[in-house]
């Protein structure tokens, strides 16, 4: 599609796994960006995890080929992860836990078990939005529903982080 040769990105990459870790490579780097990004601009820590939060959705909701990608990887069998993917959620786990530690995310969830519990809504959501809307009928715009579940996904990880009474 790009108008560049398969002789000659072969002979750049020399098989089609290179390219495509390189490539994996690079959505993963821009992923990081983006949640370090948001993470830096936080003021506090509850802030941190809504526009982390954010990021996050808006950078899946925007860049629909690293969830192809990790889709086809895990449809071909492919479990593990490109380099940068693996130390960000090395981050984000530590980043959990020091928050646990420091009383601010309740420690009632493991740290893996919440990060799962936050991403995990965010790529069925995108998967299915369209399926939802169309099935139920919602008068929402697709732009509309997205706000909205964001919203509400804050407010539900907002209230996971608070300690139990």
């Amino acid at each position: 599609h790009c108008g560049i040769s398969d002789g000659l990105i072969l002979h750049h990459y020399q098989s089609k796994k290179n390219l495509y870790r390189r490539v994996l490579e690079n959505l993963a780097e821009q992923y990081t960006r983006n949640l370090v990004q948001a993470k830096e601009s936080a003021t506090s820590p509850q802030e941190m995890i809504q526009q982390t939060l954010a990021a996050s959705f808006n950078f899946w909701e925007k860049d629909l080929a690293y969830q192809r990608i990790s889709l086809w990887a895990y449809l071909e069998g492919h479990t593990e992860l490109a380099e940068k993917e693996a130390y960000l959620t090395a981050g984000l786990f530590q980043e959990v836990k020091q928050l646990q530690e420091q009383g601010i995310i309740d420690n009632r969830f493991s740290p893996v078990v919440f990060l799962t519990l936050v991403i995990g809504p965010i790529h069925f959501w995108m998967r299915y939005r369209e399926q939802f809307r169309a099935i139920l009928n919602l008068p929402e715009t697709s732009g509309e529903l997205d706000q909205l579940f964001l919203k509400q996904l804050i407010q539900l990880v907002m209230e996971m982080s608070r300690k139990a009474s």
